[in-house]
Order: C-alpha cells, then sequence, then structure tokens
C-alpha cells in the first residue's frame, strides 16, 4: 500500500490535522518509494498510475497522453516535455531519427497504438528553432508482418507523416551478431536508420521466459528469435541487449502496463488492468518493476524469468535491487497534476533547492524502518515522528548536521521507549526553510 493509499484512508478530520502542521506542500508527490539506505540510488524509475487510463479493454487516448507528458518530466526532473526529451537524447539534432520499438506479436494485446502515439505527440513538443521534432523522423517498428497493422497501427514508409514500419520492409543488417553463441542478424531500422531508440514494451508473462517485457522486447529486432528461447532465454536476452546498436542507441525503456496478461502469455487476451506506465533509463529496473507488478496480479510463471537478474549480473545493463531504485510514483495526473519540478531561483529566494526527504522503507512496517534525507550544507534541523492527531511521539534529531545524505531509523516507539499504537504516522523533516513530511504506517 503506497503513501498515498493510506492518505486516502483518512477522514476528513484527521487530514485537516495532518495539513495543519505539514501544509498542503508538506506531502511528499510524487512518493519515492524506495532508494538506497547508503547512497544516492544508481537508477530512477518512474511508475505513473491513471484509474481513467482503461474501461474494461479500451484505452482512454487523452488520459494516457496526460500520463506520458507527467512521466516524462518527472523523471527527467524538467518543466518542459520537450526539455525533458532532449535530457535523454542530448545530441539529439533536427535531422535525427527516433526509433520506437513495439511488440506487436499478440495483436490481442499488443503494445497499445494509444500509448505508442502519446509518445509520439510527446516527443513533437520538442523544438528546434520554435518548430516541432519532424514526425517523419520518429519511426515506430517491430518485426514481422502483417503484425502491425492488425494491432491497429497505420504502416507508413512514406516521406511524410510518423513512419510506421515492419523490419520485412527494410531488411536485417548484413554483419552477424554473436548472442549467447547463436548468431544473429539486427534490424536496419536499429543499425542503420536510428540515432537514438525508446523500447516500448507491454506487460505479459512468458510460458519459457517467464516474463516478456523490456528485455525481451529486443527480440522483435533480430531476425531469428526462434533460436534464442532454450534455458527459459537466458542468457539470451541479456546478450542481445548487450549488443552495441541496442545499448548504445536505446535511450529510454517504458512497459505499457495499462492491461496485462498474466497467464497463457505472450498471447491471449488482456486479463487485468493495472493501468500504470513505468519509465526509465533503466531497462533492468523496468522489467524488475513490471515484473512486481504480474506478480501482484498472481503471475506464476516468475520463476523462470531469470534474465532479468542475469541481465544485471552478467552484462551490467541496469539494477535489478530495489535498493538502488529511487522510485518515483504519481498517482491520476490527470486529477493530481504532479507539482512543478524546477522552480525559479526567485520562487526559491535564491536557495537552491536541494533538501530531500525520502520516503521510508519499509512501508508499512512492524519492527524499524529507515529514512534518508539530504541537506545542502550545514544547517540546524528537526526531524519529529507526529500521530495522526497531530501530536509529536518521538524526535529522532535535534541538531546541526552537515551536507549531504544521511539516514535515521525508528523503532516504533516513542520519546520513553514505550511502543506505539498501530496507526498512521507523520515523520517530518524542517530546518533551513524547508519542511517535508512524508506518511508511515506502524503495524504491530
Amino acid at each position: 500500500m503506497t503513501g498515498e493509499d493510506l492518505l486516502r484512508m483518512l477522514d476528513r478530520r484527521t487530514f485537516l490535522k495532518i495539513l495543519s502542521f505539514t501544509g498542503v506542500s508538506g506531502l511528499i508527490y510524487p512518493r519515492e518509494v524506495i532508494a538506497s539506505l547508503t547512497s544516492p540510488p544508481s537508477s530512477r524509475l518512474v511508475v505513473v498510475e491513471e484509474e481513467s487510463a482503461t474501461s474494461g479493454s479500451t484505452i482512454n487516448g487523452e488520459a494516457v497522453q496526460v500520463m506520458v507528458d507527467s512521466a516524462i518530466k518527472v523523471l527527467a526532473l524538467k518543466d518542459d516535455v520537450g526539455s525533458a526529451w532532449m535530457s535523454f537524447m542530448p545530441n539529439l539534432d533536427p535531422k535525427s531519427v527516433i526509433a520506437i520499438k513495439v511488440n506487436g506479436i499478440n495483436t490481442s494485446m499488443p503494445t497499445h497504438p494509444q500509448v505508442t502515439y502519446a509518445v509520439v505527440e510527446s516527443l513533437k513538443k520538442i523544438r528546434f528553432g520554435g518548430e516541432p521534432f519532424a514526425e517523419n523522423n520518429i519511426v515506430i517498428f517491430d518485426r514481422g508482418s502483417p503484425r502491425l497493422s492488425q494491432s491497429g497501427y497505420a504502416l507508413n514508409s512514406s516521406d511524410t507523416g510518423v513512419r510506421c514500419i515492419e523490419t520485412p520492409m527494410v531488411g536485417y543488417s548484413q554483419e552477424t551478431y554473436d548472442v549467447g553463441g547463436r548468431s544473429q542478424r539486427l534490424s536496419k531500422i536499429v543499425t542503420e536508420m536510428a540515432d537514438y531508440m525508446i523500447n516500448l514494451s507491454v506487460l505479459k508473462n512468458h510460458g519459457i521466459a517467464g516474463a516478456t517485457l523490456c528485455l525481451k522486447n529486443h527480440y522483435g529486432t533480430c531476425d531469428k528469435p526462434g533460436d534464442l528461447h532454450s534455458r527459459h532465454a537466458d542468457p539470451y536476452i541479456g546478450a542481445l541487449n548487450a549488443l552495441d546498436p541496442i545499448r548504445k542507441k536505446q535511450c529510454l525503456s517504458i512497459c505499457d502496463a495499462l492491461l496485462g496478461v498474466r497467464s497463457g502469455g505472450p498471447g491471449g487476451q488482456p486479463q487485468f488492468a493495472a493501468n500504470k506506465l513505468v519509465f526509465s533509463q533503466d531497462i533492468v529496473a523496468v522489467d524488475y518493476w513490471g515484473r512486481k507488478i504480474l506478480e501482484e496480479n498472481d503471475c506464476a510463471t516468475l520463476t523462470a524469468a531469470s534474465h532479468i537478474d542475469t541481465a544485471a549480473a552478467n552484462y551490467g545493463l541496469g539494477t535489478n535491487d530495489p535498493l538502488q531504485m529511487e522510485v518515483v510514483e504519481i498517482d491520476n495526473p490527470t486529477v493530481n497534476p504532479p507539482p512543478t519540478v524546477v522552480k525559479s531561483a526567485a520562487e526559491n529566494n535564491g536557495r537552491p533547492e536541494s533538501f530531500q526527504l525520502v520516503q521510508n522503507y519499509p512501508n508499512p512496517f512492524n519492527g524499524r524502518t529507515q529514512m534518508r534525507f539530504h541537506l545542502p550544507g550545514a544547517v540546524d534541523i528537526r526531524m519529529a515522528v507526529y500521530n495522526s492527531g497531530g501530536q509529536r511521539v518521538r524526535t529522532l534529531i535535534g541538531g546541526r548536521m552537515g551536507s549531504g545524505w544521511h539516514q535515521v531509523a525508528w523503532d516504533g516507539t516513542d520519546d520513553r521507549g514505550r511502543t506505539v499504537a498501530s496507526g498512521i504516522y507523520i515523520c517530518q523533516l524542517e530546518g533551513g526553510g524547508f519542511r517535508k513530511g512524508i506518511v508511515m504506517q506502524f503495524l504491530k
């Protein structure tokens, strides 16, 4: 259960009491769910959830557009969508080609065109000389005909409009690549056409590989994916993603988890709605989170999804360690827009905004929980725990501390060493003009 879920459980009177001492801006949102307790996390993810994104099997394209634009801004810590995208493609120019690898193998559950075209519209908010990024320089692709057209995509190889191409239309590379001892050729869209690549997978289980998410999505970039399925497709999936043309050009991974398949995948109809999109530059972290969503929805094949861990341990493609993931969750951005993530010097009174308070982990907890925070310089601070009525139950820190990352634990006791009652508590950090509160749940 998330901090936002806990807030929704509070009655109005209790919620107002919390606001009375944290302020509206004092509750962290979006919430950073989990992070390293000893050093800043190595991978940043955004998980955006929108209840109105689906209705049965129908996708709400307008809601999805809000999800995509919100997520990319929060991931990049930018207030402008175009600038956010460019931060992941630092050498992008008006002639660059951005390829979007989608998954159309299951035409009943492909990467949803509404998500793909929302990404396209978001990319068009990149500006060069005031002009939007040329849509003809955006290429949606997958392997095998006629999967894309049967999945709701409009094929287009012309010099106008967004291009949508199946690899047989352009062919495979002459060069062959060693993928775990198996010879493969890659789509020319990857090797010759694309300057940057966005991996846009869909949430499904897989009878052999356990799960098919962003890492396995690249089976659609090679010519003989059938040769790469033995031993739960491990180590082939990691080896394929480690190839230079893929590793160097891929700038972002997105898992379309609006709907999912928990059993019988990669085929079959949608079986549940998660209403989520997961964004990160770390492809392993995205798949770790996708696997987590499948697990939460009773998927029984995930013990076979070892390729996610192998991709981290043997190929260095990202992290599968949740303590190295800074996860920011956005809930219902159509009605709760994420706050401005970049403020002007005037808004910050000329002070750089580098105070940070990270959500406690674990949460809920029944023994001991950890909070991590960052200070921009030496400052007098106070960190205390309050109950839902606003009474202070424990002072954790009171005094001067130096710059950098710090951590503190709370064991569910008050200032007299007595164990507190089960319930909702707020940990507040204040000092140097900064004040933030995080919502915690203690369970005896």
